[in-house]
């Protein structure tokens, strides 16, 4: 299961800022360009890991698909750990970034352990297109049509979405999969997810546990920052 957000986590909205020409050239240059590319290439690559997770999700738990995206995913992370360590200052929070890399690649190893639960794992990891339009939004300057896209399926997946996986994840290594079963059918049968034996391995879901309490936190970020932008303006009117 993919941690998020590249995303869309804290690191990203750190880096949540158009790229900007720098006033000087020769190394901030190579800086620019190389931070670039390394966000074409994650546009691209995340593009692909949503689409075969998609693809996988519609084919049914069985689904080859699975598999696939996670190994795309896999490939990725393991490159980009690399690409960093080789040139970290690309990225404004590398350390961050790697140690996202690290967590995320902790949780997928209980879909690598236990073939039964590779469903989980393109559950999880189709909140990459949030992260694809978080990235999309800081290189083309927040067109509106990024902006909706990326607030619907932050709200969407993020708060929604992963929330009901996470609860699934925790019951599923505790045993409690009747109780949330008879907690959400009735109610909310599209966010009950079916976990197949053997349990999830107790790291997995602790760590996706905690994945879902940092959603609401960045959340809150992001929505102190929205309101700090729209009261500049207030600000520099009223002074």
């Amino acid at each position: 299961m993919a941690v998020t957000t590249d995303q869309g986590d804290a690191f990203l909205l750190a880096e949540d800022e158009p790229r900007r020409a720098p006033r000087s050239c020769c190394g901030c240059c190579s800086r620019l360009s190389a931070g670039l590319v390394h966000d074409w290439v994650n546009i691209g690559v995340l593009s692909l890991v949503f689409v075969l997770a998609s693809i996988g999700i519609l084919s049914g738990e069985d689904s080859v698909w699975h598999t696939v995206a996670i190994a795309v995913m896999c490939a990725y992370l393991a490159g980009d750990v690399v690409w960093i360590a080789v040139n970290p200052s690309m990225v404004k929070t590398p350390k961050a970034i790697l140690a996202h890399h690290a967590v995320t690649l902790i949780v997928i190893m209980d879909t690598i352990e236990s073939a039964s639960h590779r469903a989980n794992a393109s559950h999880a990891l189709i909140v990459e297109i949030n992260t694809v339009l978080l990235t999309l939004r800081r290189i083309l300057g927040r067109p509106l049509w990024c902006e909706i896209g990326f607030y619907l399926t932050w709200v969407g997946i993020r708060l929604v979405w992963f929330p009901a996986l996470g609860a699934a994840l925790l019951a599923s290594t505790w045993g409690r999969q009747d109780e949330l079963a008879a907690l959400l059918a009735p109610r909310l049968p599209a966010l009950l997810f079916k976990m197949p034996d053997p349990p999830v391995r107790s790291y997995a879901s602790i760590s996706f546990a905690v994945v879902v309490v940092l959603q609401f936190y960045w959340t809150i970020v992001i929505w102190q920052t929205v309101k700090g932008e729209k009261s500049k303006p207030l600000e520099s009117k009223s002074s």
